[in-house]
């Protein structure tokens, strides 16, 4: 094979390969499903409670004036939507559910 030729296979290899790549990388692009409020899982006694409300900061403090019971050594009480959950805290294990009263 010439000189010549072997520049014309490559110029034309590295365009078909250019080509591509746009084509490629539009492929893989995952889809977001964005979360939302109603989208949290049916929450049950044994169950794990959701990783983002295993947050200190989310703790209901005033426990007892909402008339919920004294939480057990290594759990706490947080606010789910329109429920009040009681996990323990080393394994997100939920122990209680109490309805929010209005």
């Amino acid at each position: 094979m010439n000189s010549k030729s072997l520049i014309a296979c490559m110029t034309l290899l590295g365009c078909f390969s250019a080509v591509t790549l746009p084509v490629q990388a539009a492929e893989t692009a995952d889809p977001k499903v964005s979360e939302s409020k109603d989208n949290v899982h049916e929450l049950e006694v044994g169950s794990r409670v959701p990783e983002k409300y295993r947050r200190s900061d989310l703790e209901v403090k005033d426990w007892k004036s909402k008339g919920l019971e004294t939480p057990a050594k290594e759990s706490e009480w947080v606010k789910i939507n329109d429920k009040y959950v009681r996990f323990q805290k080393v394994n997100g294990q939920i122990m209680d559910i109490v309805p929010v009263k209005k």
